[in-house]
């Protein structure tokens, strides 16, 4: 344990935990660009502090895996790894990074789709949804319908991920939705009749792009193989999860490595809205998800933690709440009374999150380690004391506090528009580990 401090104490020193001399030649992670993407070197370099003390086969966890940056990292060490998210557009995402791909197959498949794109000469739309033409052109409308149609005849359903993956990224950056937020926002129309989209050479040139970055991520943990046994069999469990009901593998972990929503996703990063117009053109089959996830643009947030304010169920639960985080309590209370009902969206997000943490902590080992990344976002102007929270949260599991340190925000791929986002200037990393 002493070896472990000693390097996190270097980590601290070092810069590397905000980011400094990162090494961006490895890019899988810009396969789409999900909100608030954690840090890869950061992740990697705190989680190489602890690999040492995980047993050889070990199983780290993300419940809210979102992109799957930390589940990557974690297979860089040769650890199994298992992620959940609610939102089903995450799920695919984080299949389409962690899962092993045949490359020669993966670049003969993507030479027949894109040859079948550039023949495809329908003009017929071929998805239809409410307020398809304010979100995109109809000519825009047309080129991705060819591409959902050449997607849609793939036999392999991790390749079939690949290509929606790439698809959305080009429906985030050509759609009329302004990408300087992660909120649905149609751009003015003198901005939309001043852009010159062209979806399918951006399709190809991303699904180029990407080949080679799936290419480059794999021949890097071939070379890890070629040093560590281990790395031959690791296993990749990828699952849709409402984590606040259920971890969905029955496995107990060694590591949890994962960064929480810093509160409700309507008032802070909106991953569902994010998601919303890319799911519209996905092929349903290839979403497996018990909930209809674009009933309406805010369906994802409004299922997500804190996502509903439970008034009632808050005030009936808050003693309980307050016993396991005085830090909450204190906050609430510095509150005026005519502001209190502000925070009501902030109460439910904990109370949602400490559900989360019961679930989670009882899918771990006794001996594991957690590393949480979380920050304080800002509500009314006040700060609120996530990891003061997290911390008595998981004290109150018996669960201790082992390390902590602080990242500045320099990297970290979040809108700079977002008014939360722009008064938190850096993150908690919180290391805990129960003694036994």
């Amino acid at each position: 344990m002493l070896a472990i401090r000693q390097k996190l104490q270097t980590l601290k020193e070092s810069g590397e935990l905000n980011g400094e001399g990162a090494d961006r030649s490895e890019n899988l992670h810009r396969l789409f660009m999900y909100p608030a993407m954690m840090v890869p070197t950061a992740q990697h370099a705190v989680i190489k502090a602890v690999a040492d003390c995980l047993p050889v086969g070990a199983w780290a966890m993300d419940p809210f895996m979102g992109s799957g940056t930390s589940l990557m990292s974690c297979m860089e060490f040769g650890f199994n790894v298992y992620g959940q998210d609610i939102n089903p557009f995450a799920v695919m995402l984080s299949k389409a990074k962690v899962k092993k791909y045949d490359i020669h197959q993966l670049k003969a498949v993507c030479k027949v789709v894109l040859d079948k794109i550039s023949k495809d000469e329908d003009t017929t739309v071929a998805v239809t949804f409410r307020n398809i033409d304010k979100w995109f052109n109809h000519d825009i409308q047309i080129d991705l319908s060819k591409i959902r149609r050449a997607i849609q005849t793939v036999d392999s359903q991790l390749i079939r991920y690949f290509l929606w993956v790439i698809m959305s990224e080009v429906i985030r950056t050509g759609s009329n939705d302004r990408t300087s937020t992660f909120k649905l926002h149609r751009r003015s129309e003198e901005d939309i009749q001043k852009r010159d989209v062209n979806i399918i050479k951006e399709f190809t040139i991303l699904v180029n792009r990407g080949i080679d970055d799936v290419a480059l991520y794999w021949d890097k943990l071939a070379k890890e193989t070629e040093l560590n046994e281990e790395f031959h069999n690791v296993e990749a469990d990828i699952r849709w999860g409402d984590t606040k009901e259920l971890i969905e593998r029955d496995t107990r972990f060694d590591l949890l490595v994962s960064s929480p929503p810093y509160g409700d996703n309507h008032t802070t990063v909106t991953y569902g809205q994010t998601s919303y117009l890319p799911l519209q053109w996905i092929d349903p089959r290839d979403l497996s998800c018990p909930y209809d996830y674009v009933k309406t643009t805010q369906e994802i947030d409004r299922l997500s933690l804190g996502g509903q304010t439970k008034k009632k169920e808050i005030m009936a639960a808050i003693a309980t709440l307050y016993a396991k985080t005085p830090a909450l309590k204190s906050f609430v209370d510095s509150v005026p009374a005519d502001e209190k009902d502000k925070y009501y969206k902030t109460l439910s997000f904990i109370a949602d999150f400490d559900q989360s943490l019961e679930k989670i902590v009882a899918s771990m080992k006794d001996d594991a380690f957690y590393i949480w990344t979380i920050g304080n976002r800002f509500v009314g102007n006040r700060e609120i004391p996530n990891d003061k929270v997290l911390i008595e949260l998981m004290e109150s599991r018996e669960i201790e506090l082992f390390e902590r340190a602080e990242r500045q925000i320099l990297n970290k791929k979040q809108s700079k528009r977002n008014n939360y986002s722009k008064t938190m200037e850096k993150e908690h990393i919180l290391i805990f580990h129960k003694s036994v």
